[in-house]
């Protein structure tokens, strides 16, 4: 079975997935939750940690390495179904998942923030802050720091540098309530 037919089959039966990725230069990301939409390129899911439903997270396709189901993983997914938790399991926003420049304007007129980063660790980077600007190979973000202090001036950030986008989590929509500015 390839990783696109497995992306399909677990989306469906809304199974629990651990997803490993090859973010480049020998680094790779492990995702678990599970798969609410996919398109050509690109995978969305709930992300999970501990029973409890934290956010959502994209990512290209051509990342994946391995997704897993195991015994494991279903004994996970039985517990969250007796716990009441897969009725949880759904896309609250409209996120076009077409291309790069479409993903940001969804997250943009959903008025959500997001964290953009490169999981790299030679490369790494994490901006989380307000879209301001979406082009067709770039993004503007108006970042803001673990004080909450926004940077003075919107990081321009390709896409082709970015590994994963996340947003709707509980750090990002509770810090989003406190940013300031520095005087």
């Amino acid at each position: 079975m390839t990783i696109f037919e497995k992306i399909q089959k677990h989306q469906s039966e809304k199974n629990y997935v651990k997803i490993k990725r090859d973010v480049g230069n020998k680094s790779y990301e492990l995702s678990h939750g599970y798969i609410l939409d996919h398109s050509f390129d690109f995978v969305l899911i709930i992300e999970n940690d501990d029973f409890v439903f934290n956010g959502y997270k994209i990512f290209p396709i051509s990342s994946i390495v391995k997704i897993r189901n195991n015994d494991y993983d279903q004994f996970f997914d039985e517990i969250m179904e007796q716990e009441g938790q897969k009725e949880l399991i759904k896309i609250p926003h409209q996120i076009d998942l077409e291309n790069c420049k479409s993903i940001f304007t969804s997250i943009k007129q959903a008025n959500l923030n997001c964290a953009v980063e490169n999981e790299n660790d030679e490369l790494f980077f994490f901006k989380i802050g307000e879209i301001i600007k979406v082009k067709e190979r770039s993004l503007q973000i108006l970042s803001f720091d673990p004080a909450g202090y926004l940077d003075e001036e919107p990081t321009k950030i390709k896409y082709k540098e970015i590994t994963a986008v996340t947003f709707d989590d509980n750090y990002i929509n509770t810090m989003s309530k406190y940013v300031r500015v520095r005087e």
